[in-house]
């Protein structure tokens, strides 16, 4: 028996809502380990923007998804910034 594409897409959209739930979830363990690790750094004096680590980590996603790679980890370098300075 085959699929309806009305069920075929019913499907495909509450995969992609499970998907963004996930990577939400994901998102906000982040957020909460780039404050506890802004939380470190400044109990020890350090400065809490470091520069290879983020350069590392703008290498990282440009290799897995090219230039929009590149501005997904600004984006989310950029909202662990915000999150971890609002702590």
């Amino acid at each position: 028996m085959s699929t309806r594409p009305a069920d075929a897409l019913t499907d495909g959209h509450a995969r992609m809502a499970k998907l963004d739930r996930e990577i939400i979830g994901l998102l906000r363990q982040r957020l909460e380990a780039a404050a506890e690790l802004d939380t470190l750094r400044r109990a020890n004096g350090r400065p809490t923007v470091d520069l290879a680590r983020e350069n590392d980590i703008l290498h990282r996603y440009h290799e897995a998804f090219g230039s929009r790679g590149s501005a997904m980890a600004m984006l989310l370098m950029g909202l662990g910034r915000h999150t971890a300075g609002s702590a």
